[in-house]
């Protein structure tokens, strides 16, 4: 009888013992996941840091970014002139009714390019 209960308190250690190990090795791939994602979440800032960082250094040299505030002021001046009015409306309803998505959405990606994709993302999504 007690060669039994020696021999079952044996599998149930055996037993407690491989569960214990599961639960550790549970754990540490919790903890690798979060390192992981914490890695990926860095990554991700620094490349994003990078982008922008190289976009001013290329938007210091260039007037991409005049030409289209001005481009985008004319309409906005003009709408302000009595006589010019009219010019702005009909331009705005054949842009909203005749323009091709592809198009509208060509535009919308280079001012977003432009001014910052980010800063572009941030203002739709408010």
């Amino acid at each position: 009888m007690i060669a039994i209960l020696t021999q079952l308190a044996g599998f149930a250690s055996t037993w407690f013992d491989g569960q214990k190990q599961k639960a550790e090795a549970k754990a540490l791939a919790e903890v690798a996941m979060e390192q992981a994602k914490a890695e990926i979440m860095r990554k991700q800032a620094t490349l994003d840091g990078d982008w922008d960082l190289s976009a001013l250094q290329q938007a210091e040299t260039s007037w991409k970014d005049e030409y289209l505030l001005i481009l985008f002021s004319i309409p906005f001046v003009m709408a302000f002139i009595p006589p010019l009015q009219p010019y702005v409306e009909q331009g705005f309803v054949v842009l909203r009714d005749s323009v091709p998505d592809w198009y509208k959405a060509g535009l919308s990606v280079m001012i977003a390019a432009s001014f910052g994709v980010r800063s572009y993302m941030k203002f739709w999504k408010r």
